[in-house]
């Protein structure tokens, strides 16, 4: 995807304002794995706002995520890019002056669909001027957050980087890293929810905000029990030394050694065993989150459920954590799994004991 306005400008930016939508709804097709069918799903201003929220926080995790900048631009860049969510107003100037800082290296790649987003950050940004202040605010407030504690972050894997591996030395400081990158996004999602329909009211809003973030950080931490192999080959690990230290390792990266013996099979599925653990538990408190959401709110509860039972069947597909490092392939559920899934929280959605019953036999309770 070429950049739809080809820079022409910032007034001819905000004019085109169909033209910027319709960029905002495909570029979510090219930069979200799944997350763009539970998006989809939603309509209205709450779809609107959530997928700006989604955009956003993909041009900071691009930033972030980019090993060929240095970890100085990277803290520069995210501090350029929150400056613009500090005001509603979203300064022209602003935006224009974090787009001529990219990387080179990204604007001689215009067409890869994240540098595209984030060259095309004059496209999406002032769209959120076009959402009621009661949306706009939490997605403002989520991007600053994120910025903030990803530069963090940065800096910390910098370091660690150094020494030859990005590790995280204990359970507390993988759920400060979820947090950030997962778990405010739950934040945000409650604040959007109750904006978006008087049915939520405060006494049940206070309960959901028990609860969300719990939210973001089972998906999150899903994400890094199914990627662990795959991020251990750029030499990033985010299973806790805490963790492998319990069972006789000294250092994350001796969970990913060639030819390993039974006994080291056995420790290794007992590490990964504690953080699908982790996972369940955050996934239980997500589907009780989900059942706060009323009824009748057809779309956002489809929008909640669809990756929750992604995560518990890739949970279950992971058995005892062997699967993980002993697959050639990543393991993930397959897309008839997708469907099925799709299929059936389409048609009881509303059920909650078929969603408690579903779960728990997912999760072995049953």
């Amino acid at each position: 995807m070429s950049n739809i306005l080809d820079h022409a400008g910032m007034g001819e930016a905000v004019l085109s304002g169909k033209k910027a939508w319709s960029y905002a709804e495909e570029i979510l097709l090219k930069v979200s794995r799944t997350f763009a069918l539970n998006i989809n799903v939603l309509k209205g201003k709450l779809h609107k706002s959530i997928l700006l929220a989604y955009l956003y926080l993909r041009i900071a995790d691009t930033i972030e995520d980019d090993p060929d900048i240095s970890v100085e631009q990277k803290e520069f860049l995210l501090e350029k890019f929150a400056s613009i969510f500090k005001s509603k107003d979203l300064k022209e100037n602003l935006i224009e002056e974090f787009e001529s800082i990219l990387p080179t290296h990204w604007k001689e790649n215009p067409t890869a669909p994240y540098f595209d987003l984030c060259l095309n950050t004059h496209v999406v940004v002032p769209l959120l001027k076009e959402v009621p202040e009661t949306y706009a605010k939490p997605v403002r407030d989520v991007v600053l957050e994120m910025c903030k504690g990803m530069a963090q972050f940065a800096k910390k894997e910098d370091l660690a980087l150094k020494g030859g591996w990005f590790t995280i030395d204990t359970v507390e400081e993988l759920d400060e890293y979820c947090y950030y990158v997962a778990g405010i996004v739950g934040k945000l999602l409650t604040q959007l929810f109750a904006a978006d329909t008087c049915f939520i009211s405060s006494s049940i809003k206070k309960k959901m905000e028990a609860l969300d973030v719990s939210f973001g950080l089972a998906l999150q931490v899903a994400n890094i029990v199914k990627d662990s192999k795959e991020d251990a080959g750029r030499k990033v690990c985010f299973i806790p030394i805490e963790i492998c230290k319990k069972y006789g390792f000294e250092h994350s990266s001796e969970l990913f050694l060639e030819n390993p013996s039974l006994d080291v099979k056995k420790r290794r599925a007992a590490v990964m065993n504690e953080l699908i653990e982790k996972t369940w538990k955050h996934l239980e408190d997500a589907i009780d989150y989900t059942k706060l959401i009323p009824r009748i709110k057809m779309r956002i509860r489809l929008f909640c459920l669809w990756p929750l039972f992604m995560a518990a069947e890739n949970m279950k597909l992971m058995g005892d954590g062997n699967a993980i490092f002993e697959r050639s392939q990543k393991v993930k559920i397959s897309r008839d799994t997708v469907k099925r899934i799709i299929a059936h929280t389409s048609k009881n959605f509303y059920r909650d004991g078929w969603i408690e019953k579903n779960f728990n036999q997912l999760r072995g309770n049953l």
